[in-house]
């Protein structure tokens, strides 16, 4: 019985310090919480907060979309979902959550509200497929291609594509990362003054790209129109990163041509598992599987 309580003892000691280097990642890398109250404690959608100190009896959170202290708060259960990068595998994130209680609520003399919680409760892995963003290489998407947006029918011979795979094998741009509903592409700054002279973010475009679940299978084909969301150019490197958001999945009509649908659980269908084999994949090749 004694070393039954021992051994219990040192998990609970283990999962003490594990979840106090948590805290210390999502301090050091400003990661946002998404807080997540019981149903009847506020009508608030989308509250999120910034960790600013803690230690083993607790947290303080400041939640700037709070414009005032109410005491509705004090003793209200919570969840608080965050991003963290991954301390050993830095191209990793990892998505969790945990489950706390608010001790007190205070608006500090600068008008920001301050949340005293407690120590976490429990750790769990809240990873959405699509919230994993996975860097990838030409063996895992052999071939993208990103058009105009189009749609209906269309002489794909006629249709001069952006960024094409000939311009992959070129090396004159590179697919940087995947997650289930976005891209990144990093662009040589002569084919993005050729192709994209002036990016304007919210566009939308037309790719496809093949992607590969391991060496030797057969590549799946995907079309989607994806939105630009965010434009960096490096001036040290002379390239362009540019983000893409999956908003619809192509399916071509033999009487109709290119048909987009809006996305059904905001990632592509069948995507999500090639994301997930992709990230096992990099765990394994960092030695951490």
């Amino acid at each position: 019985m004694c070393a039954l309580w021992s051994r219990e003892n040192d998990d609970a000691k283990r999962k003490h310090l594990m979840l106090l280097d948590l805290l210390e990642d999502i301090r050091d890398q400003r990661a946002k919480l998404k807080l997540e109250f019981d149903e009847g404690v506020t009508s608030i959608k989308d509250l999120t907060g910034t960790l600013l100190d803690y230690d083993a009896g607790g947290m303080t959170v400041e939640v700037s979309s709070l414009k005032s202290a109410t005491q509705a708060f004090n003793g209200a259960n919570l969840s608080c979902f965050f991003r963290v990068r991954d301390r050993e595998v830095r191209e990793r994130e990892q998505y969790l959550t945990f489950d706390t209680v608010v001790r007190e609520v205070t608006l500090r003399p600068s008008g920001v509200v301050h949340f005293s919680l407690a120590f976490p409760q429990n750790l769990k892995n809240a990873q959405l497929r699509r919230s994993v963003r996975v860097k990838v290489d030409i063996r895992k998407v052999p071939e993208l291609t990103v058009w105009p947006d189009f749609s209906g029918q269309q002489d794909m011979s006629r249709l001069k594509p952006l960024f094409s795979p000939e311009h992959l094998k070129e090396k004159l741009y590179k697919v940087d990362n995947f997650s289930a509903n976005g891209v990144r592409l990093l662009v040589n700054a002569g084919l993005m003054r050729e192709a994209m002279p002036q990016p304007l973010k919210g566009e939308r475009f037309a790719m496809n790209f093949r992607a590969v679940a391991a060496p030797g299978s057969p590549p799946a084909i995907f079309w989607v129109q994806a939105a630009l969301r965010n434009v960096f150019y490096d001036p040290q490197i002379s390239e362009t990163a540019l983000g893409f958001e999956f908003v619809a999945e192509g399916f071509v009509d033999e009487d109709l041509g290119m048909l987009w649908k809006p996305l059904k659980f905001d990632e592509v269908s069948g995507l999500g598992k090639f994301v997930f084999k992709w990230n096992l994949d990099l765990y394994r090749e960092k030695g951490m599987g």
